[in-house]
């Protein structure tokens, strides 16, 4: 779980297609290992992981927290700058579609299945309590987007959104469905917006 911290230390700049392909790479890298180390070493099963197919319900609970966090992003947003290394959306359009695709796919899969599906799984059976590998897992999640935001105050949004997709997977314990969201969220705004 260590990698995010290392994203001070490489450029994050999304407009940048040599920057989104090595952050890409980190992050299917990553993890293919914890997934590796969980299936084969703890021999966790794809239900200790809540890898499940979704129900109809899931879907409803994911639209809801779909609204709850937009708005409240929406709203935190109104009042934090963001840095003025985030690109805009002329920067996003440039970037190739493709590239795009890729980084909404790998943040949905890979930052879902780290922070969500292992890591409050993990962190719950060593602490003994889920909610407290919850709130770990998304300390973990808002710190490891520092890269992007900055270290400012404008990390309050992947916090808010973060704490939405924390609270899905509480709640529906349904990893795809959180996949999902992720990959919803990300798609407007790499691929709707700019577009």
């Amino acid at each position: 779980m260590g990698f995010p911290f290392a994203w001070r230390h490489l450029s994050r700049n999304l407009a940048a297609v040599q920057d989104d392909l090595r952050i890409i790479a980190i992050e299917w890298t990553v993890t293919l290992l914890i997934a590796l180390y969980a299936f084969g070493f703890e021999h966790r099963t794809w239900a200790d992981l809540s890898l499940r197919k979704i129900t109809g319900r899931d879907v409803l609970a994911m639209v809801a927290a779909i609204a709850g966090g937009s708005l409240l992003a929406g709203i935190a947003g109104r009042f934090v700058r963001t840095p003025a290394t985030f690109p805009d959306l002329r920067q996003l359009a440039a970037l190739q579609t493709t590239v795009r695709v890729a980084l909404v796919r790998t943040a949905g899969i890979c930052e879902e299945f780290l922070y969500r599906g292992f890591a409050i799984e993990e962190i719950g059976r060593l602490a003994g309590s889920r909610w407290l590998g919850a709130g770990v897992s998304l300390l973990l999640f808002t710190i490891g987007h520092g890269g992007l935001y900055g270290w400012t105050s404008a990390l309050i949004i992947p916090f808010i959104i973060g704490t939405a997709l924390t609270l899905l997977y509480m709640w529906r314990r349904n990893l795809p469905v959180c996949m999902l969201m992720h990959a919803g969220v990300d798609a407007w705004s790499l691929l709707v917006a700019p577009s």
